[in-house]
């Protein structure tokens, strides 16, 4: 399972899992949640991927 972390100022502020596997339907969500953590994070935002066995 691929999860993101929402990383500010070098802290994970949250994890998100989506509930597909599909990497398109992942990659329609990931792209929502993005302006979602834009708005409530502000700008310094960043996402990492890893996996979750």
């Amino acid at each position: 399972m691929i999860v993101f972390d929402v990383i500010v100022d070098g802290v994970v502020r949250e994890t998100i899992r989506p509930d597909t596997r599909k990497l398109r339907d992942i990659s329609r969500y990931m792209n929502d949640q993005l302006k979602l953590m834009g708005r409530k994070y502000g700008y310094e935002v960043h996402v990492k991927r890893r996996m979750v066995y």
